[in-house]
């Protein structure tokens, strides 16, 4: 059969818009590449308060907020890594206080205020465990209970050094994009992780 003129510019037109779909069926269907690691110093500040082993290959860092009912649900399956792989893991808390929360950042300021005084992590725990009666009231009584010096951690809750620091933290989460509490890197790559079993399992399949 002999082409017309029109027939063959047709067919041209076909040929090429085939090779385009292709091509494009081809591209998309490539899996994605792999989220480039983000660099140790672009996620732990020198001033963060940290766990384990500060020389480990394998590190995790989380952006919590004492208010958030998951942050609370994770941070036992936290504990048990840091506790079980204390000289294969580095953990690390970065704040990240949500504005939805009334008490998310007075309660980062008590945690920093017991901090001066080594008693972050004890007081952290404190604040998770309490979550259910955070209020202004609390701080003083959680203090007492960890037997601190009332006047340095009363002066440190109003420390705008302290204020400086949770801010600087929650400036991160928001410059990383992290969509809310807690939010979990490891080895500076950002995980997807729907329940604390997930957590648990993907830090220990590298650990051990």
């Amino acid at each position: 059969m002999r082409l017309t003129g029109e027939s063959k510019i047709f067919l041209g037109i076909l040929a090429v818009t085939v090779a385009i779909i292709g091509g494009a069926v081809f591209f998309f269907s490539k899996p994605a590449a792999p989220p480039k690691p983000l660099a140790r110093e672009e996620l732990v500040a020198p001033d963060s308060f940290s766990i384990g082993n500060a020389s480990a290959s394998a590190w995790l860092v989380e952006f919590s907020d004492f208010q958030c009912p998951a942050c609370h649900a994770f941070s036992p399956v936290v504990d048990e890594l840091v506790t079980k792989y204390s000289d294969k893991l580095l953990f690390v808390y970065r704040h990240f206080p949500l504005s939805k929360h009334e008490f998310a950042k007075p309660a980062a300021m008590a945690a920093e205020a017991a901090g001066l005084q080594g008693k972050f992590w004890e007081m952290a725990k404190l604040l998770f465990d309490n979550q259910d009666k955070l209020s202004g009231s609390l701080w003083a009584s959680l203090a007492d209970e960890l037997k601190l010096d009332r006047v340095r951690f009363d002066a440190a809750l109003n420390s705008q050094e302290i204020k400086a620091k949770i801010d600087r933290d929650e400036t991160a989460a928001i410059r990383l994009g992290l969509p809310g509490t807690p939010s979990f890197f490891f080895n500076g790559v950002k995980l997807t992780v729907v329940s604390p079993d997930d957590l648990k399992k993907t830090v220990e399949k590298a650990v051990q």
